[in-house]
Formats: C-alpha cells, structure tokens, sequence
C-alpha cells in the first residue's frame, strides 16, 4: 500500500463530521461519541456505495445509447466524477473509460 491513501485531504464533509461528532462526545460523553461515529461510517460505506452504483449505471446507458463517442458528453461525466472525487464521495480507485 502506498502513503498516499493514508494522507488524503480533510474534506469540508470530513471536518463537518469531525466537529459533530465532538459535539456529541461533550454532549453524550464517549458513547454518544462512539454512536455518532459508527453511524457515519456505516453511512458514508453506503453513501460511497450507491454513488459508485449509480456511475455504474450511468456508464452502463452511456453506453448503451451509444453515447460514449460523444466528447461533450463524456467530457460531462466525467466532470461529474471529478467533482464528486474531489467531494470525497467517489474513490479514484477505478476508471471506466
């Protein structure tokens, strides 16, 4: 494994999280804490995963209208997938076309 998946950018998403969730552990004490972290890991796995479906999918029509010869289009989703990299919502992990 490389370091670079270790030092990734704090996302504004990321710090939004942070400060909550230290909301709560001085609200609720370290088990309120430990709720609220457990909860956004287990939505941010199912946020991650339904994004990564629904580029599937939209790669799967592109495709299937025979749109993925088209710059324009293509130049828009991949925008798309940039954004939502950059969001932190999308791992780089993969590329489709």
């Amino acid at each position: 494994m490389s370091d670079e998946g270790e030092e990734k950018k704090e996302t504004f998403i990321d710090k939004l999280n942070n400060a909550f969730k230290d909301f709560v552990g001085g609200a609720f004490g370290e088990s309120g804490k430990d709720f609220i972290e457990e909860t956004s890991n287990k939505l941010k796995d199912f946020s991650s995963q339904s994004i990564k479906k629904f580029m599937e999918f939209s790669d799967s029509v592109l495709e299937n209208l025979k749109l993925t010869d088209n710059e324009q289009v293509m130049k828009a989703r991949d925008s798309v997938e940039d954004l939502l990299k950059q969001a932190g919502l999308l791992e780089e992990d993969e590329e489709e076309f």
